[in-house]
């Protein structure tokens, strides 16, 4: 008996955590040194205190409650904010259980774990996964975790307003689903030299969106790295700069415009006046017998094409006054059309029309928007140097109207198309690149686009779209 007594004695004494006995009557009875540090009370004074004296006032401790639990005869585990010496408050976890004696609960024995900490790491834990889960759901930046297989197990809820796709959809796929397939080899490259060389990956790639629209996304990827210096997964964030892209271009397009009106200006003044006079003399020259008239019209013809160019070169120089009204489409198409039969006719070119019944008015500038069209189809017609069939379609939804001219041409190489519209950049050995630049500088003004397709052997495409007229 006296050597279970010392052995419960250097258990009570020695053991590392808290330990407390307290009697049926919430008296403090016993508490080791590990008691006293934990709540920074001397034995003495804890042993001159009750049980609920220690327990946090808020809420008020049940004491006929605490005591009742003092008599159950079962082991507990109960959560407790105790009140340290100097006034803040410990959160600490109770194992509790009873000493019998003869039969009867005499006392119980509680060990007490100060945690706080834990506590207060499970909060902040909380907080920031709360603040995570309110940033992945709002924010318009795409967040996924990708395995060092290139798998994603975690997309934010962005990729359903972004790129019209749920997150189950993707999840487990390999993440080049998410870019164009002709980009996809150079963006697996581009995730295994991450991996491997354990740098930051920042590149750009396209999406296609289901609704058609083509998307550009800056991808910034971040290796994981353990403490064993191994990546264990990746963070990739993926920011939607198409409209940056669009701003960038349309500004670069600006400043285009703005050095082409200085150039313009400047090309025009010098060749306009000798040209009037040369057109004259060449007039006079017209009415003499013994002039050759064969040269005569050459020189005429020649003339007149250069003055042509002189007149989009001041097109493009001098801000025009638009006077904007609605028109319908079709009468302007088909005055258009009936003007460039002849030419058809003579390249053997069949004009093919797919115009619905009516068409709603768009406002534009009549001259400027036929001026458009007599460039894009005598463009098809010249393509098609040995004839052939040039398609021209209208088509129209809630808000635009689009015009498809398609050609059968040899087409255009894809790696030229971003070319076209320069200045004095042609596919034409003897064009100069002002008509389709004027053209889409007109389609521009009247808030509409023009965008060309081809393909080689197979013929080139161009699409105009136009607003229509709001109805008042």
């Amino acid at each position: 008996m006296g050597t279970q007594l010392q052995l419960y004695n250097s258990l009570f004494h020695n053991n590392p955590d808290a330990v407390y006995i307290i009697d049926m009557h919430g008296n403090l009875t016993g508490v080791n040194a590990a008691g006293e540090e934990l709540l920074g009370y001397s034995a003495p004074e804890l042993l001159r205190m009750k049980m609920w004296e220690l327990i946090a006032p808020v809420p008020q401790p049940d004491k006929e409650r605490l005591v009742s639990l003092l008599k159950e005869g079962v082991r507990k585990n109960i959560p407790y904010r105790l009140r340290h010496r100097d006034g803040r408050y410990l959160e600490i976890s109770i194992s509790s259980f009873p000493i019998f004696h003869n039969g009867e609960i005499v006392c119980r024995y509680s060990i007490a774990k100060d945690v706080t900490r834990q506590k207060q790491t499970e909060e902040a834990l909380l907080f920031m996964q709360e603040n995570f889960r309110l940033i992945s759901e709002n924010i318009m930046d795409l967040i996924l975790i990708v395995d060092l297989n290139g798998h994603i197990t975690y997309a934010s809820p962005s990729i359903q307003s972004v790129l019209g796709l749920s997150a189950s959809h993707i999840l487990l796929r390999h993440f080049s689903v998410l870019i164009q397939p002709e980009q996809r080899q150079a963006a697996s490259l581009d995730f295994q030299k991450m991996i491997v060389d354990k740098i930051p990956l920042e590149a750009e790639y396209s999406y296609r969106h289901p609704d058609g629209r083509m998307l550009i996304f800056e991808f910034k990827g971040t290796p994981d790295i353990g403490a064993d210096g191994h990546v264990k997964n990746t963070v990739i964030v993926a920011r939607d700069i198409t409209e940056r892209r669009h701003s960038e271009e349309l500004l670069r397009y600006s400043d285009k415009l703005s050095a082409l009106g200085e150039l313009a200006a400047g090309i025009a003044h010098e060749i306009r006046n000798p040209l009037t006079s040369l057109k004259g003399f060449l007039q006079l020259m017209e009415s003499e017998p013994a002039t050759n008239q064969q040269y005569v019209q050459i020189m005429l013809s020649e003339i007149e094409r250069i003055s042509s160019i002189t007149s989009e070169l001041l097109l493009m120089a001098k801000p025009q006054t638009q006077r904007y009204a609605p028109n319908d489409l079709l009468p302007l198409l088909h005055s258009v059309i009936k003007l460039l039969a002849p030419q058809a006719l003579l390249k053997n070119v069949n004009i093919v029309t797919e115009f619905p019944s009516a068409t709603s008015l768009i406002p534009c500038e009549e001259y400027q928007i036929k001026q458009v069209f007599i460039n894009i189809i005598k463009n098809g017609m010249e393509a098609m140097p040995s004839g052939g069939t040039l398609s021209i379609a209208v088509v129209e939804d809630d808000q635009n109207v689009l015009v498809r001219v398609t050609d059968q041409g040899h087409g255009i190489p894809e790696e030229l198309l971003p070319r076209l519209g320069e200045l004095f950049y042609s596919t034409k050995e003897t064009g100069t690149g002002l008509g389709l630049l004027v053209s889409s500088k007109i389609i521009r003004d009247h808030g509409g686009t023009l965008e060309i397709t081809s393909k080689l052997g197979k013929g080139t495409t161009v699409m105009i779209t136009l607003p229509k007229a709001v109805q008042s």
